[in-house]
């Protein structure tokens, strides 16, 4: 690469810098103006240059346009927006790998970026040869080890109309390898004064769910889950599922305390309630996250997001429309949830496990006038009751379904337990704190235990006692 830099680059510099220095003393003149600084510059990302040139010139660039916007400042965030996308197309013409002295140069672009109208970003960075550099970046940690710079990159993949087909699929990888560096409090909520990525993320994620590019991830999670050789796919829905209700309960310990305006939480809440009703209660996720495992992300993300939403609604008086239809979306996610027959498990779970939390919304929407007409009622889980002790999960102290027993600890839990810990980033025992890997040398299924409860079970079945197992809370036992 270096033996393509053009040898006229530093004399470009040179005179872009004298010229700079004349305008700040002189001003613009009929032969010399800002205009003309910039676009020599424009014309130098033309050519290849090295990472110091190429923050030498954007410095340069970026000097002119500050002088010229005392002049005309309605030009300016467009004019900003092509110096970064010519510096962009520069390295993307160049193949170059993000690292070094080339970090440096893309932040430089992304701060230049980061702010600016999303129409105008759209306008400057489609191109494909532009596209595809970003997208490589984005999703290959080996040619940008940075993962701040990557997260930072969807303020420019957001404004893409559409995702085609291996677009998706890179932006896909590079959301799943960075998922576990996104932060709710860190990212997904708005800061005064600090740019956040909670836009550009609920973007990109509604555009990949429009464009059906997650239906394969559901099918792989599905099978993951089935199998018990929980993978990137189950692990990135959970996440994913986290973040969405972390950040709910972010936006209202900043409401609470005055660190967020009322009309700022109350995006981050719709927001949130959108995502929740795509990725775990639509069409086509409704059959991976009724499985055990991702049926308990499910049931505390629905329980977590109704609280927040309660709780918040008297803050947010101002805009009570608004307040209601949040209120009407998360009754038709119940309505779902009660109505489908792939998810009276989860209806089973948020009566057993949650049945303090389902009191305690009833009783906060009744006296607002705005009640749930579908929030299920709480029942007391009384299985346990002369139950075997070798027929109750060791961690969640309930009834076990599907016993499965951990090799390295020796100790029983139920599946749906153990697929919790295998969804968990790293997956530990939690008796032992040693890996849990997905083969038989972790752990192994009892058919014969399970059959003795089933028996059990029989035998004290009455139409008033609930026979399903109780499933852990989320909360319950993190690694």
């Amino acid at each position: 690469m270096e033996d393509q830099i053009n040898d006229s680059t530093p004399s470009v510099l040179a005179v872009a810098r004298q010229n700079l220095d004349i305008l700040s003393t002189h001003g613009e003149s009929d032969t010399l103006t800002y205009w003309d600084i910039v676009r020599s510059i424009l014309d130098l990302f033309r050519t290849s240059l090295s990472a110091q040139d190429v923050l030498k010139a954007l410095e340069l660039g970026w000097e002119g346009l500050r002088m010229k916007n005392e002049l005309s400042p309605e030009t300016m965030p467009m004019k900003r927006l092509i110096l970064a996308r010519s510096a962009t197309l520069c390295m993307a013409r160049q193949g170059v790998r993000v690292t070094g002295l080339w970090e440096d140069a893309v932040q430089v672009v992304i701060t230049h970026v980061r702010g600016g109208d999303p129409i105008f970003i759209k306008n400057v960075f489609t191109s494909n040869p532009l596209k595809q550099w970003i997208l490589t970046v984005f999703s290959d940690a080996d040619f940008c080890p940075n993962y701040n710079i990557r997260l930072d990159l969807l303020t420019i993949i957001s404004t893409w109309e559409q995702f085609e087909a291996n677009e998706g699929k890179s932006v896909l990888s590079g959301l799943m390898q960075l998922s576990v560096y996104l932060d709710a409090d860190e990212h997904l909520v708005p800061n005064a004064g600090v740019p956040s990525l909670e836009v550009p993320w609920f973007d990109v994620l509604c555009k990949l769910s429009k464009g059906e590019h997650l239906n394969e991830i559901y099918k792989k999670a599905l099978i993951q889950m089935e199998t018990l050789s929980v993978g990137g796919e189950a692990r990135w829905l959970n996440r994913v599922v986290e973040l969405v209700t972390a950040r709910t309960e972010v936006a209202k310990k900043r409401l609470a305390v005055g660190w967020l305006r009322a009309s700022d939480a109350l995006l981050v809440l719709e927001s949130s309630l959108v995502l929740l009703a795509i990725f775990v209660f639509s069409s086509r996720s409704i059959e991976t996250f009724s499985c055990r495992g991702l049926l308990q992300v499910a049931a505390v993300a629905l329980i977590k997001i109704t609280t927040s939403i309660v709780d918040m609604i008297p803050s947010l008086r101002t805009y009570i429309y608004r307040c209601m239809k949040m209120v009407d979306t998360v009754d038709h996610i119940l309505k779902v949830v009660i109505t489908c027959p792939r998810l009276q498990s989860l209806v089973s779970t948020l009566r057993k496990d949650h049945g303090e939390e389902l009191d305690r919304i009833s009783q906060h929407t009744y006296r607002m006038g705005i009640p749930l007409q579908f929030l299920p009622e709480a029942i007391v889980d009384d299985t346990t009751i002369n139950c075997p002790e070798r027929f109750v999960d060791s961690l969640t102290f309930s009834v076990m379904e599907a016993p499965v027993l951990l090799k390295t600890s020796q100790v029983t839990v139920d599946e749906a337990t153990l697929l919790y810990l295998l969804l968990q980033e790293p997956s530990l025992c939690p008796f032992t704190r040693t890996p849990l890997h997905h083969d038989d040398d972790s752990f192994c299924r009892l058919p014969d235990l399970q059959h003795e409860i089933q028996v059990w079970r029989a035998s004290q079945s009455s139409p008033d006692t609930p026979t399903s197992p109780k499933t852990p809370q989320v909360e319950s036992h993190q690694p």
